[in-house]
């Protein structure tokens, strides 16, 4: 898979939805401009590589899914890092859905803007701390995000201990005062309100 192609059109579709981001990410696109091949996502990067990651909404109670990363002691979205075995982006998403949750690919419905076709909903630059135990220097990095409803029963989520200490489903209230989403969530609304009946999503 020709990554880089595929994240260039994916950018290009993102920028289009979202302009005001074209100034604010420009840490992502200099590196996406800089690196191609494996080097986008070999973790061995420290200069960084580009990570997955799902926004994963419940049909059935309208909330979201937030792991508790056990690394980092933070609650984040279900996601890691691109395998070469991945064919697309959004792909490893999925994979990383299926291994930190169990939530299975069929389960999984995209959530797209209308006449689109990638559920790229952000793209985050952020800083990762050396880790001795993964014997990983300090680097940063480069997220893309997608976003999924989930059509199963939230009770069902079963987490990778290796990965994560807990899961949640909060509202979407609760999301947006997260630091890290606070950005991410009107976009989230914007989706949801397409997908879910008036009222679902709190």
């Amino acid at each position: 898979m020709d990554f880089q192609k595929d994240i260039a059109q994916m950018l290009i579709d993102y920028f289009a939805r979202f302009p005001e981001d074209r100034i604010k990410k420009t840490s992502f696109t200099d590196f996406v401009a800089a690196f191609d091949g494996a080097a986008l996502y070999n973790r061995k990067n420290f200069t960084g590589h580009i990570t997955a990651g799902g926004i994963v909404v419940s049909r059935q109670s309208g909330r979201i899914l937030l792991l508790k990363h056990k690394q980092l002691g933070k609650w984040l979205q279900p996601g890691g890092h691109v395998e070469t075995g991945d064919a697309t982006v959004s792909a490893a998403a999925i994979r990383e859905i299926l291994e930190e949750t169990g939530i299975r690919q069929e389960q999984l419905e995209p959530l797209r803007f209308p006449n689109e076709t990638s559920c790229l909903i952000e793209v985050d630059s952020h800083f990762i701390p050396r880790s001795e135990a993964k014997k990983e220097e300090a680097h940063t990095h480069h997220d893309m995000r997608f976003a999924f409803l989930f059509n199963g029963e939230d009770d069902s989520v079963r987490i990778d201990p290796n990965e994560s200490e807990g899961c949640r489903w909060v509202p979407l209230e609760e999301f947006a005062s997260l630091p890290e989403f606070r950005s991410l969530a009107p976009r989230i609304r914007q989706l949801v309100d397409l997908y879910l009946p008036v009222g679902k999503v709190r």
